[in-house]
């Protein structure tokens, strides 16, 4: 690898720890579903905005214990000169370590959870994560929507730093497997996003130094309403970023839940069809949002760099008509 593009995956890298803690958000979605959100929360604007602003101390300190790693790693490994290195072996490097640095977010980030939102507060989180990342999984079964694909790949992230949901009651067996498996996938699908990125950084420079630009700019800002402008113009980035992987990432993200149902036990799956059945409307509304190429879920969660497919994709397929209640697991 040249070290121009060693350098360039190590500062994507960088300005993917700054900012995944940042709470950067695309759009924001209507009042009325977020005074929904707050009050199933049973908390105020205030309240929420303080949780966010509390955990990005861990993000900070995350980035700065895993940064010097992965730059050690790719050093080391450089040192070969009889194999060099390819850019994907070199991504999957860092990216490995990147994975590593998110799933031990899992312990802070819940207690942190439990400290704003009390213990029933963070289960309720967890469940409304996991109904609507589960519904966008199976709206790819059928569709190509570029937007659920982003949601769904950011969820994935998500969960893989929250943990998942109480109400499966998952063995200490299941958990380490199931952490694995999303380990795999988000691995894989920052990997692609991680080799798209450099593909653009290196042909256009003048992009990276915009990036960078504008993560400052954000970090900086006093208002809502900036950080919400400069958001607007990072993601202009992601069209050129995932202009050609939206494909590869939606056959990762399917491989990815069908791999987790395979670990859920018959009772457990069960559990899952009862809770997806019992989903509030504002959820609904969001995912609503979604199917119309809308961006509205990004205001429940927070924007990491090269993690967004916006636009809509004129060809995409229409729903397939399901009955109601009517839900596929592998090896039903």
């Amino acid at each position: 690898m040249k070290r121009p593009r060693l350098i360039a995956f190590c500062v994507f890298s960088m300005l993917l720890l700054s900012v995944a803690g940042s709470g950067v958000v695309f759009s924001q979605p209507s009042d009325e579903i977020r005074q929904a959100f707050l009050q199933d929360m049973q908390k105020s604007g205030d309240e929420i905005r303080q949780f966010s602003e509390s955990i990005q101390p861990l993000f900070a300190d995350m980035g700065k214990d895993i940064q010097p790693k992965v730059m050690a790693a790719i050093m080391e490994r450089m040192k070969d000169t009889s194999s060099p290195p390819t850019q994907e072996e070199m991504a999957k490097l860092g990216n490995d370590i990147v994975m590593d640095g998110f799933i031990g977010m899992q312990k802070p980030l819940n207690e942190k959870a439990t400290e704003f939102l009390s213990e029933e507060g963070r289960q309720k989180m967890h469940l409304r994560m996991f109904q609507a990342k589960t519904s966008l999984m199976e709206r790819l079964e059928t569709s190509d929507n570029p937007d659920a694909i982003e949601m769904a790949v950011r969820f994935d992230m998500m969960q893989l730093m929250g943990g998942q949901p109480d109400f499966l009651e998952l063995s200490p067996e299941q958990r380490e497997l199931i952490t694995k498996q999303q380990k795999e996938t988000s691995l894989e699908a920052l990997t692609l996003t991680t080799q798209a990125t450099l593909k653009m950084i290196t042909t256009n420079p003048g992009r990276l130094a915009e990036i960078q630009q504008q993560v400052e700019a954000f970090q900086k800002a006093k208002t809502d309403e900036e950080r919400t402008e400069i958001a607007k113009k990072l993601q202009t980035v992601n069209i050129d970023i995932y202009k050609d992987i939206a494909p590869k990432l939606k056959t990762i993200l399917i491989k990815g839940h069908e791999d987790f149902l395979r670990v859920l036990t018959d009772a457990q799956k069960a559990k899952v069809k009862a809770v997806m059945a019992d989903m509030p409307d504002y959820v609904k509304k969001l995912l609503a949002e979604v199917d119309k190429g809308g961006n509205a879920l990004s205001g429940l969660d927070s924007w990491v760099p090269g993690m967004g497919v916006p636009g809509v994709n004129p060809n995409r397929e229409a729903p397939r008509q399901r009955q109601s209640g009517e839900r596929t697991f592998p090896g039903n």
